[in-house]
């Protein structure tokens, strides 16, 4: 890339996530000094935080690949009170199938579930991790 290039929003996206991990992982001179400065507390708050758009972004690679979803009721819910671009970060207690389990997941504002609602989750093949996908269609 030439020194007058324009790089792409995707580029530009990349970057900045990467420099948000670096910052949170306290690696390199801005993430020793945030660390510094702002406490180990903040850092921590941000590795969740990223760590929050890393799992979104890893459920909806696994759903493009194919991998299949399932349906579990809401039995609970507890708001973590951390936010990312305005979307709660929530603990999720749901049925699935005869166990009830517990996840965190990062939520849209528009579509936060309620007590009693459908929603769809999947395993994730690696981990088998029970990862939240959204909510479940309405009929």
């Amino acid at each position: 890339m030439g020194l007058f290039n324009r790089k792409s929003a995707q580029e530009r996206q990349e970057e900045a996530m990467q420099m948000a991990d670096d910052i949170a992982a306290g690696r390199g001179f801005m993430g020793k000094m945030t660390k510094a400065f702002m406490g180990s507390e903040f850092t921590e708050a941000m590795q969740q935080a990223t760590s929050s758009i890393h799992q979104a972004e890893h459920v909806a690679a696994l759903r493009a690949a194919g991998v299949p979803t399932q349906p579990a009721t809401v039995i609970g819910m507890q708001d973590t009170g951390q936010t990312i671009n305005d979307n709660p970060s929530i603990v999720l207690t749901l049925q699935v199938g005869t166990q009830a389990v517990a996840i965190q997941a990062l939520v849209s504002r528009l579509e936060i579930p309620r007590v009693g609602e459908q929603v769809q989750v999947l395993t994730d093949p690696q981990s088998g991790a029970l990862l939240y996908v959204g909510l479940a269609a309405r009929d």
